[in-house]
């Protein structure tokens, strides 16, 4: 599941992770429902990317990634409405990640 392209654009790109075990798969399905209801709803312009992976091995293991451009040093309104909202369903781990621009500008010279 996945939603918008990702821009390049003035700005800090920040990821946020929200990493869920569920108990089983009744629970796994109700987060995936819980993310295409929340992802239909949204209209965050900072908002640049968002998308939703299913471990290979496990199928009760989701990873929520969510890429903002912003210059917040924690994680967004949406992120935390989402992992309170996931809290009953399983464990969760919720992370936010800073791109490392120069790392990446380096690496298309090559």
């Amino acid at each position: 599941m996945t939603n918008r392209s990702p821009a390049r654009k003035n700005g800090m790109i920040r990821l946020e992770m929200i990493s869920i075990r569920t108990a089983g798969i009744i629970e796994a399905r109700k987060v995936f429902e819980i993310c295409r209801q929340t992802f239909q709803s949204i209209a965050d312009e900072k908002l640049l990317n968002w998308t939703v992976f299913c471990s290979a091995r496990y199928a009760t293991d989701i990873s929520i990634h969510l890429q903002w451009k912003s210059d917040s040093e924690s994680g967004s309104i949406l992120g935390k409405e989402m992992s309170s909202a996931l809290g009953d369903l399983g464990l969760i781990s919720h992370t936010l990640w800073i791109e490392q621009e120069e790392l990446n500008t380096a690496a298309q010279w090559k």
